[in-house]
Parts: structure tokens; sequence; C-alpha cells
């Protein structure tokens, strides 16, 4: 008398046990994406080659926006032991005024 409620009953126990499995699947997958991200951004910044403290320097510019977005002109360019931050302008000035150097001799 009872079997089409328990056999729905069944059914119900058995999607709430696929969800279950499913959340911890997708706990899993949330855990390998935080650990690729991780692994990306030290391999960006170890391929940066800034010293602590230049990267400090260079996160707090970033973070307080006076860095500038990407393609926006400013450029992190190292001289010597100092870091210094120039705009593209800049740097490309340096560059011609190399190359025109170079003309001359």
């Amino acid at each position: 008398m009872y079997e089409k409620l328990d056999k729905l009953r069944t059914e119900v126990r058995r999607w709430e046990q696929k969800i279950e499995d499913d959340k911890a699947k997708l706990r899993i997958a949330q855990e390998k994406l935080e650990k690729a991200e991780d692994e990306q951004i030290l391999a960006d910044v170890g391929a940066l080659k800034l010293k602590p403290e230049q990267l400090a320097e260079f996160l707090k510019l970033a973070t307080s926006g006076k860095l500038g977005a990407a393609g926006s002109g400013n450029a992190f360019v190292e001289k010597s032991d100092r870091s210094t931050y120039a705009t593209d302008d800049e740097t490309e000035n340096e560059d011609e005024t190399e190359d025109f150097e170079d003309e001359e001799n």
C-alpha cells in the first residue's frame, strides 16, 4: 500500500547522497584550482626577479593605485641597486638617445 512512498523516499535519499558526493568533488576541484592559482602567482612573481624589498614596494604602489594599470604608460624599471618608476615615453626616449649615440660613433 505504501510502496509508492517507499520508492520516492529511496529516490530522495539517493539524490541526497549524489548531492553530497558532488559537493565533495566540488570542494576538491576548488582546492586544486586554488593551489594552481597560488603556484602561478609564485611563478609570475619569481619571474620578476625582484628583491623582497622591491616586491613589497611594487605591491604597495600597485595597491595604492600609483602604479597604474597594465598598458597605462607606467613601467617598473630597475637601475643600479635602487628601483625607479618611469613612463614608457621616458624609457623610449632613453632608447632613442642610445641609438643616436651609436649612430654618431
